[in-house]
């Protein structure tokens, strides 16, 4: 029944999804679930294709197609549209910024990529409602030759290893059999060198039906007559392939059909579309721990898990989270190992480069992006009121169920006082009198804490200033600590200190200064508590440039390799050791040749290489072999 002039049409876009994945809220977008049934789970919040009438178990083969063929025989609607969960078409026929490949590429679906898209409702509804089928902005091909002539719709299929063009050729022939009257269309578009892709359109209602019952009949046809034993998983998508070059044809036979609107849309790729996280407890009572890592920390990230289980309670339950960007399936999985077996301890990996521009955060060679996740708990973890945050460039000693114990006597965070920082305050180093106090704007510059070890009472930092306006704060100025200096704003005067004890910070060394010649000049109570501290750290933290992978006798280090060797990175981070032992006395001898054109070698050696020193006895026993 047609609707009455004035009423609102009934528009379904149907976002096609294979996994999770962030819809936006929008009255005329619909997820669906495809391939239901092989999957043995039904995502939350998405229709799915494998109820009513449905080919669902054949999604291997029909892909995105098996979301459009439940739409034909499940549901009513004015206007069908389909989109894929990674593809949207933009409702800004201006839009121009291809990027070869027929997309408008945006990271993720951004409130900004939304507003130049134009996904708003009114103007989807007006732009849809002028025309009776919308297809994807049809891309021209390269200029580039194949057999002989220009690259076009017929030779572009079978470019690609995993399609056949024998297939193409099989599903032409049945479309002159069954449909003669698309004979002239399809040859034309064949020859073209413009092609519609993806199996993306919007359709009204008679055409949209009229489209199923034509593709599927060919389709049907078609998978009776490939033979496709032997395909591999990407040749066995060729219902999806094919699909793509009858949905082009049927678009541009509809364009000479009378009275037909006919329009086309630019076509967007979002490289980025993982929903976003919100987290669960695992455990009643358990002691939430919270991480960061990029992917090629995983490995010291790994060491440091470990050392938490090593001294955890067997009486206590641990929810480990890690909050990541581009941690790699394999690094997941071996990590997630360290928990195999132990009820009480869970280790989870949250991705969530959605809440980040991370192009526009301020970051430098010794932090990186993940250091500003930190800011983002408090929304990502609404069901949680108290949690541990703990850096990874550490390792515990001690079990930190008695930190998450710690009262922190109304205040927002517990945090130990950054002793780095307020020896350089007495050493009136880098300004930081200044800093601290006018552009931190601290009352007193030795409040600033360290940000490595953190309680959060989060419902006190929720109240304080959200996550959204803490990114607002990192994207518009570059502070020296990022977001420990946001922290350090944010808190200001609802800070309870925590024992050096929870984060001792080792003392990094070089030739003739070290870490410690700051440390001794901060505040003599401070400083003794640190001392104090070394005698038996509970987490320690290789803060700084050197870290014990790289420098295997730095400060603390035998702390590191106690847990290193429980680690399945281990024989991997020797390996990288052993290498860097290697280039490290390498340089030393050269250092030595070049200083003894100078100077006598025993001089000098005693200099550069003081007498019982570790490295005096490694390059020893290197000179001897050469010798």
């Amino acid at each position: 029944m047609e609707k009455q002039a004035g009423q609102i049409p009934d528009i379904r876009i149907y976002v096609v999804c294979h996994k999770p994945a962030y819809v936006p809220e929008n009255p005329y977008l619909y997820p669906i679930q495809v391939g239901t049934a092989l999957s043995g789970t039904k995502l939350p919040g998405m229709l799915h294709d494998d109820e009513g009438d449905n080919i669902s178990e054949r999604n291997k083969t029909y892909c995105e197609l098996t979301a459009q063929y439940w739409a034909w025989k499940n549901e009513e609607a004015d206007y069908y549209g389909f989109f894929h969960y990674r593809r949207y078409l933009a409702f800004d026929p201006s839009l121009n910024k291809d990027d070869g490949w027929g997309n408008i590429a945006y990271d993720r679906i951004s409130e900004e990529a939304i507003e130049e898209m134009k996904l708003q409702p009114e103007i989807m509804r007006d732009l849809i409602t002028k025309y009776d089928v919308i297809s994807v902005r049809g891309r021209r091909y390269p200029r580039i030759k194949t057999e002989g002539k220009p690259m076009d719709v017929y030779h572009e299929y079978g470019m690609v290893p995993f399609q056949h063009r024998k297939d193409l050729d099989i599903t032409l022939q049945i479309l002159k059999e069954k449909y003669p009257a698309f004979a002239q269309t399809a040859d034309s578009y064949m020859q073209s060198e413009t092609a519609h892709e993806c199996n993306m359109f919007i359709m009204k209602k008679e055409i949209y039906k009229n489209y199923c019952a034509w593709l599927f009949d060919i389709l049907f046809e078609a998978e009776k007559r490939i033979d496709s034993t032997w395909y591999s998983v990407e040749e066995y998508r060729v219902m999806g392939y094919l699909a793509e070059r009858l949905c082009g044809i049927y678009y541009e036979w509809l364009k000479t059909q009378p009275g037909i609107r006919a329009g086309e849309l630019p076509k967007t790729l979002f490289k980025e579309t993982a929903p976003k996280a919100v987290l669960e407890p695992v455990y009643p009572a358990g002691v939430p721990i919270v991480l960061s890592a990029n992917d090629k920390f995983s490995p010291y990230l790994d060491i440091m898990i470990r050392s938490v289980i090593v001294n955890a309670s067997p009486e206590r339950e641990y929810d480990i989270i890690i909050l990541y960007n581009d941690i790699s399936e394999k690094n997941q999985h071996l990590i997630s190992m360290a928990a195999r077996d132990k009820q009480n301890i869970s280790i989870r990996f949250i991705r969530v480069c959605e809440y980040f521009d991370a192009g526009k955060l301020f970051v430098d060679q010794h932090l990186s992006v993940e250091t500003y996740y930190r800011l983002i708990i408090p929304e990502i973890m609404p069901n949680y009121h108290k949690i541990l945050y703990l850096d990874c460039d550490m390792v515990a000693d001690h079990d930190v169920a008695e930190l998450y114990d710690f009262d922190l006597n109304g205040a927002v965070i517990g945090a130990a006082k950054d002793i780095d920082v307020a020896g350089q305050l007495n050493l009136n180093q880098n300004n930081w009198q200044t800093y601290a106090t006018e552009t931190l704007g601290l009352d007193s510059p030795y409040d600033y804490f360290q940000a490595g070890v953190l309680i959060l009472d989060l419902d006190g930092l929720r109240r304080t200033m959200s996550s959204e306006d803490m990114i607002q704060m990192a994207l518009t100025h570059s502070y020296r600590c990022h977001d420990q200096d946001i922290l350090n704003i944010v808190c200001k005067n609802k800070v309870t200190y925590l024992p050096q004890q929870w984060n001792t910070l080792m003392d990094w060394q070089e030739i003739g200064r070290s870490r410690m010649d700051i440390l001794k000049m901060a505040p003599r109570q401070l400083y003794e508590a640190y001392t104090q501290a070394r005698k038996r750290p509970y987490l320690i933290h290789f803060a700084g440039y050197q870290k014990p992978w790289d420098v295997v006798d730095c400060d603390f280090a035998e702390y590191f390799w106690e847990y290193a060797n429980l680690s399945s990175y281990y024989p991997m981070i020797l390996r990288k050791t052993k290498r860097c032992l290697m280039d490290e006395r390498e340089a030393e001898l050269s250092r030595i040749a070049k200083m003894e054109q100078n100077a006598g070698i025993r001089k000098i050696a005693n200099k550069v290489l003081p007498i019982g020193s570790r490295r005096r006895e490694w390059v020893k026993g290197i000179i001897k072999r050469k010798r």
